[in-house]
């Protein structure tokens, strides 16, 4: 092995001599003491790494006795004695022996303390990520491994400052509440007085709640709701327990907590009853609520307080490396005082494979998000000796006046000459200029392309991921950019400071008293409100930017209009005066900030305050709703190491809800990767170091998550082998025979779909093959929770493998955001959003709702009763009735009717929801009306013999109608039906007026893959129903519209159902 001789002026090379003295030399003799107790004398260069004296040790003691006995060369460590007489453990194995300045030669191998438990804990964070953790870190690179140590510094911190104790104990799961302690809307108090609704609360003995008992409960109804705090109400039902039930009750009220019946969760705050989710949602549907009472000594025993997180041996290797380091100096040079010009030298392709084109040459362009700054082409040359011999291409920008966001888009471009030239582009890459510590990127890169999407047009892709290709068995072109030394973007003191300086030289900005903005600023700041930033006139932009303090102050939430503007990027005054104006911005809503997350604002800062705005803004349960695009949103992230995944990881520390679903949707997307050959990608090793973060911190619920995930894999497993069955009767039978064999293993958990609801002992004699195409797998669990007969004594859920269920997870996401908004402003449209959990590409889970039936089926059964092929108008409402024990009931079920069409009319004609039949329309036995199967969204309509057999807005037939005019035939001249209209209108003018949260949210996610969410169109589309460019009365006449369209239109819809009937019959 190659020798390194020592530089003359590096005094501590050694071979030892007496008292530890070192004289120079380029190799030395290390005596290394094994874990076995033998000896090894090992003479290696000094230039030798930790690591390769570990590899070179183990061949040595190979040939010695007992190195049975030894583990493996990663279980161990080295330590040595320094000069003070302690004892150092040497960590980071890229250390040269040269650089540890040994006292006497010698090294001892040892296994670290608590080495079996970091094993272990690594095995399992590999199984709950679906990959051995070796095989991921063995490829990080040096920022994956700074990300990966950001990732940890966010976990301690968010383990040191969680709740662990009480209530406010991270895992423990509390309803969700109104953010106010408010009364309850006129309509909600009305329904429970003219109802006469109460609440129920029930009482076991403490013998019976350790024992999990409930066949002895005593039940108490609490009349007076309205106002009644949950305090209250216990207080009141353990006086009436005492009194009229004659109970002998030693615990005071205090000592008591109320737990939803049937599931794992618990109203904690004093509060009115009627602010808790739960509560107010069962009064408007006319259900009874329902409670337990349950000690809190007894319940808290499951939330006991976690150990502190332990720390990893590549931590201690890091901060080994960062502490060497640290007191380097490293010459740096700001930005600001390079006089140049952006300058790039193009100097080959290679690995092109199909050579049937005559030229190709390198397109190069800078980019601010989807703004063009510059464009240079680099000359031409023939494909079969790809080499530039040009000089450097000057993009005519100036160094001092580059954005840290800009990024250089380049494309390798084909030619082919005939009559008319015809380009195609070869593939695309996209770099930041800066990278991710903000240093200028200088010197040679060997750049791998991206292969262009099929429906790309252009030749260059700005809005792909930032970085090469990691398949590297791909088109590939070498590139270098001018050294300058490090040259690293000023810092914001520094920007603040010049912005200074501007102003002094040249005057602050000016303008009419900050307190009373003009007339006529304002109505031009009012007049932008509906303009999309994409188009903003030039001369629009001016006054924009002229207004910014106006802005700031003002109108906040115009903020993504000014980050749009091309003319701030260009130039470091501007920039510069938006970065300090950031400290002073006023607060912006939701949906601002999530519109700044869309690739088109690239910048750091921007992105930043977008996710402190989030941060502050959305409280835990209102951020699950946001969970699914924000986890998209990071792939557009052009650096592991950023504010979102920051955020992220720490709200999913401190509350278990939001990390189970982090951790399920994290996991999704690793298997989706894996499926299509994307596995250990930048992108894939950013979602899987999140889900060991995440595992680390919180390994005290690890083995759950793992039960949970062995599970899936034993069903994935299952499922393939029963797709090879034909027969339906035998799969069932071959499926039973199989939960049968791993029944302990896949029952007493938390429900992978839903924490809050715990899966008991497997019902194997429910579960069973659904007879279609691609055989799902219905499975059935007992309730253990408390008072499950109430609820829900069994939870079903359906296994999928074989259909893509994220397009269904998206779309029940959105219209759970819908019904928020909707109760927001005191509607409750009485929606049935079940869970649905894609758990890989074209696996998952759906949350079965029970006791209903799809309109098919309804029809199915009534035509034993002489029903034809065509539903009869009745029908809906006789099954309502049928169902309803008295008129009562049956107006009550009459009303929920009502409200979930409503909210179900407006939802897909907001989402463009196409493909309805009656195998996809449900209805509860109580009147709920919902929809199922999103397989079609955002107007892409299914075709038959090339004809759309969706022609309507959104369904709404005679049916439908007959039950809202409670039977009546002139449904349409009747009042219900005018008081049905308005609801719809009034449901749709909300979502209208939140018409930026849904752009946003579907723009972010327009890289999650859909085939039905890949363009800018299907944006369009969703522009174009919410009329997001209309006032609200222009939306109300546009929406009047659509709902006399969708009414004269439903005989096409019934016709539809017609040969729906006749091809299933």
């Amino acid at each position: 092995m190659q020798e390194m001789i020592c530089p003359q002026d590096s005094p501590d090379v050694w071979s030892v001599i007496e008292c530890g003295q070192l004289e120079v030399e380029g190799s030395t003799s290390l005596d290394l003491l094994l874990p076995n107790g033998f000896f090894v004398n090992v003479r290696c260069s000094v230039d030798f790494t930790l690591a390769m004296l570990k590899q070179e040790l183990f061949i040595q003691a190979k040939k010695l006795p007992l190195f049975s006995l030894l583990l493996t060369p990663s279980d161990y460590i080295f330590f040595t004695i320094r000069t003070d007489g302690e004892r150092e453990e040497l960590y980071d194995e890229s250390r040269s022996i040269f650089s540890l300045r040994l006292f006497v030669p010698l090294l001892c191998l040892v296994e670290p303390e608590g080495n079996r438990e970091e094993k272990e804990l690594t095995h399992d964070i590999g199984l709950a990520i679906g990959r051995p953790l070796t095989e991921i870190e063995v490829n990080l690179s040096s920022d994956e491994m700074s990300y990966r140590m950001d990732l940890y510094k966010v976990s301690e911190q968010a383990v040191s400052s969680r709740g662990v104790v009480g209530y406010s104990h991270y895992a423990f799961p509390e309803d969700v509440s109104s953010e106010l302690d408010t009364d309850i809307p006129p309509q909600v108090k009305s329904k429970i007085q003219m109802a006469d609704l109460y609440i129920e609360l029930w009482y076991r003995s403490r013998e019976d709640e350790l024992a999990n008992i409930d066949t002895n409960c005593v039940c108490v109804k609490i009349r007076k709701v309205i106002g009644v705090h949950a305090s209250d109400a216990i207080a009141n039902a353990i006086k009436e327990l005492m009194q009229q039930h004659k109970l002998f009750i030693k615990e005071a009220a205090s000592s008591f907590l109320l737990q939803i019946a049937g599931r794992r969760c618990f109203l904690t705050k004093d509060i009115r009853l009627t602010s808790f989710e739960y509560v107010r949602s069962s009064f408007e549907n006319y259900r009874i609520p329902k409670f337990i009472l349950r000690r809190k000594d007894i319940v808290m025993k499951d939330f006991t307080e976690p150990p502190p997180i332990t720390k990893p041996g590549w931590v201690r290797a890091y901060e080994s490396r960062l502490d060497r380091t640290d007191g380097v100096a490293v010459k740096e040079c700001s930005l600001w005082k390079v006089d140049d010009n952006l300058k790039l030298r193009i100097h080959s392709a290679s690995h092109l494979s199909i050579l049937d084109f005559d030229k190709i040459y390198v397109k190069a362009s800078l980019y601010h998000g989807i703004d063009l700054i510059a464009n240079r082409e680099s000359a031409c040359v023939s494909p079969s000796n790809p080499r530039w011999s040009g000089g450097w291409i000057d993009f005519d920008v100036h160094l001092k006046d580059l954005a840290p966001s800009v990024q250089l888009c380049l494309s390798l471009v084909a030619v082919k000459q005939k009559k008319k030239e015809e380009y195609s582009g070869i593939g695309w890459v996209n770099i930041r200029l800066f990278d991710c510590n903000e240093k200028l990127i200088q010197g040679k890169f060997m750049l791998y392309l991206w292969p262009f999407p099929k429906y790309c047009t252009e030749l260059l892709y700005p809005s792909g991921q930032v970085g090469s290709n990691d398949n590297h068995d791909t088109v590939r072109i070498e590139v270098e950019f001018e050294d300058y030394g490090c040259v690293e973007f000023p810092d914001i003191d520094s920007m603040c400071e010049y912005v200074e300086k501007l102003d002094a030289y040249g005057g602050k900005l000016r303008l009419q008293a900050l307190s009373s903005p003009a007339n006529s600023m304002k109505e031009f700041l009012d007049s932008l409100r509906f303009v999309d930033a994409e188009y903003l006139t030039d001369k629009q932009m001016e006054h924009l930017w002229e207004a910014r303090e106006l802005v700031a102050q003002y109108k906040p939430d115009l903020l993504p209009l000014i980050a749009h503007c091309p003319l701030i990027w260009t130039r470091r005054d501007e920039f510069s005066r938006l970065y300090e104006l950031l400290k002073r911005w006023g607060k912006i809503q939701p949906e601002t900030a999530l519109m700044l997350l869309d690739f088109k604002y690239p910048d750091i800062r921007i992105r930043e305050f977008a996710v402190d705005s989030l941060d502050n803004v959305l409280d835990n349960d209102r951020l699950q709703l946001y969970i699914l695009p924000l986890i998209q949103v990071l792939k557009f992230e052009p650096y592991g190491s950023c504010a979102l995944s920051r955020m992220l990881l720490k709200r999913a520390l401190c509350n278990n809800r939001i990390g189970h679903i982090l951790f399920w949707l994290l996991r999704a997307e690793l298997g989706q990767l894996s499926e299509v050959g994307q596995d250990l990608t930048k992108i894939y090793k950013r979602f899987a170091l999140m889900i060991e973060a995440y595992c680390r911190a919180n390994y005290t619920h690890l083995n759950s998550m793992l039960r949970q995930v062995d599970m899936v894999v034993r069903l994935t497993n299952l499922s393939k082998i029963i797709k090879t069955m034909k027969d339906n009767e035998c799969a069932t039978k071959h499926l039973q025979k199989e939960l049968a064999s791993c029944v302990e293993i896949m029952q007493n958990m938390i429900s992978p779909l839903d924490i809050s609801n715990s899966l008991g002992a497997l019902n194997i004699e429910l579960c069973k093959v659904i007879g279609s195409a691609k055989q799902p797998l219905r499975l059935a669990w007992t309730n253990p929770e408390p008072l499950a007969r109430l609820h829900n004594e069994t939870h079903q859920i359906i296994f999928k493998n074989g259909d893509d269920l994220r397009q269904d997870m998206l779309t029940l996401q959105v219209m759970r955001i819908m019904d928020a908004l909707w109760k927001s402003q005191d509607y409750d449209l009485c929606l049935s959003i079940y869970e649905v959990l894609p758990m890989g590409r074209n696996v998952g889970m759906i949350y079965v709702v029970q006791n209903c039936s799809t309109l098919f089926e309804i029809q199915c059964a009534a035509k034993q009763l002489g029903s034809t092929f065509s539903m009869e108008s009745g029908l809906i409402n006789k099954y309502i009735r049928n169902y309803s024990e008295n008129s009562k009931v049956y107006l009550e079920g009459v009303d929920r009717f009502t409200a979930s069409c409503a909210g179900y009319c407006v939802a897909t004609y907001v989402l463009g929801i196409k493909d309805r039949h009656q195998d996809n329309i449900m209805l509860a036995k109580d009147g709920r009306l919902f929809h199922i199967d999103f397989g079609h969204f955002l107007g892409h309509y299914k075709k038959k013999l090339g004809i759309n057999r969706d022609r309507v807005p959104f369904v709404l037939t005679d049916h439908f109608l007959c039950v809202i005019a409670k039977g009546k035939s002139n449904f349409r001249d009747s009042h219900e039906y005018k008081k049905f209209k308005k609801l719809c209108t009034d449901a749709y003018i909300i979502l209208h007026q939140r018409s930026k949260l849904f752009i946003s949210l579907f723009s972010m996610l327009l890289c999650m893959g859909l085939p039905e969410l890949q363009t800018r169109e299907d944006i369009d589309f969703l522009k174009g129903t919410l009329c997001s460019d209309m006032d609200s009365a222009l939306a109300t006449t546009s929406f009047y519209k659509i709902f006399e369209e969708a009414f004269s239109g439903a005989w096409s819809t019934k016709t539809n159902w017609f040969f729906h009937s006749v091809k299933h019959l």
